[in-house]
């Protein structure tokens, strides 16, 4: 069945499977469309919506019943497709649709907008994390410790799939992101910006309950397998480590991460 609203250049009724808006949203979600990205189901769709985005097109099918956020999409959407279900699967990155799916404009941010308003700035930079679930919880745990934004590096996962965007629960919406620099590119935006690069490393010589995180900083987290690239080891202001009971060697990224920036924001507090 489709679903039939008052139509519009901007509103259309959509029942083919063949329509060119399922290649649309497919190449969203693979990152091959790279001014868009994907979000999908009620709550996403209504986290992008309360952050502001800018919708570039809506599909909803008669599976989605929260009417509310349908009239939102409406408004909001620069197109607004009234699918059949058959088709929203088709365009779906998900296992099991919710009937509302939206192609959102990514941010287009300077850096400094990684600085935030904060008078000392706690920039976290994720060095080669490849996988686009862990670099999304990494996302909601660096929004969660009161991060002022994140570097995402050049080799790793891009922070604008539709994984990474699901990983992070709406903090991709929220907290400013930029994705694809080198590890030269970090050093000079650190010095740019006088921030100490402090460096999670399980060789450093300081337990991280140790090191003064009081200060501008960046943090930079790299990947179980791979860990930091040297260029970044060599520049760093400190190499910090999170003591750990053997014969446990690593954490995953984002929890170490927390960790450290949970760390960061009691010192921070005075506690």
């Amino acid at each position: 069945a489709t679903v039939c609203g008052p139509m519009s250049s901007a509103h259309r009724s959509v029942s083919s499977g063949k329509n060119p808006a399922i290649q649309r949203f497919r190449d969203a979600a693979s990152g091959d469309l790279p001014d868009l990205m994907l979000a999908e189901g009620v709550r996403l769709v209504a986290e992008a919506l309360d952050a502001g985005l800018d919708v570039v097109e809506a599909a909803v099918s008669p599976r989605l019943t929260d009417t509310a956020l349908k009239a939102r999409l409406q408004e909001r959407a620069r197109t607004f497709l009234d699918c059949s279900d058959d088709v929203l699967a088709r365009l779906s990155a998900l296992d099991t649709p919710q009937g509302v799916a939206v192609l959102l404009q990514r941010p287009r941010l300077e850096e400094r907008a990684l600085l935030g308003t904060s008078l000392v700035p706690m920039v976290v930079v994720a060095a080669g994390v490849r996988d686009p679930g862990n670099l999304g919880s990494l996302l909601r745990t660096a929004e969660a410790a009161g991060a002022t934004g994140v570097l995402s590096m050049k080799g790793g996962a891009d922070p604008f799939r539709d994984k990474a965007v699901r990983g992070s629960m709406g903090s991709i919406f929220r907290l400013p992101v930029l994705h694809g620099l080198d590890a030269a590119a970090i050093v000079a935006f650190c010095q740019r910006h006088r921030l100490q690069l402090v460096v999670a490393d399980g060789g450093g010589e300081r337990a991280h309950t140790q090191v003064d995180l009081k200060k501008p900083m960046a943090l930079v987290v790299g990947a179980e397998a791979a860990g930091v690239p040297d260029e970044l080891l060599t520049a760093a202001s400190v190499r910090t480590r999170i003591p750990l009971q053997a014969p446990v060697e690593s954490l995953n990224v984002a929890v170490a991460a927390g960790v450290l920036l949970f760390e960061a924001k009691r010192q921070r507090s005075g506690a």
